[in-house]
């Protein structure tokens, strides 16, 4: 069953375009290997009252893919050049209730 997981965080530093052009350098070389590894998608949103406030989004076909592909050390490294200390990361399964 496809989950989302959803990685909050505080962004590293002020330079919030800093931080996006290490997001987008790693984002791009890692899609295919993320991919292939069961995520579907990637969005990525900021609180626009505090731009360092960070909400990933990704949908994967099963909650071990994700975690499986979190725990690599290169993604850990790289959650350590983009964030302060740890993200809080939650699972979300679809409830089946009416959406739009």
């Amino acid at each position: 069953m496809a989950v989302k997981i959803m990685i909050r965080a505080t962004l590293k530093g002020t330079d919030v375009g800093a931080i996006r052009k290490i997001h987008d350098e790693v984002t791009a070389a890692t899609r295919q290997m993320a991919q292939e590894a069961g995520d579907i998608s990637h969005h990525v949103y900021l609180n626009p009252q505090n731009p360092r406030d960070f909400l990933g989004v990704d949908e994967w076909k099963s909650p071990e893919a994700g975690a499986a592909f979190a725990s690599s050390p290169q993604i850990k490294e790289f959650f350590g050049r983009l964030f302060e200390g740890a993200p809080e990361v939650t699972v979300w399964a679809d409830s089946g209730w009416n959406q739009w």
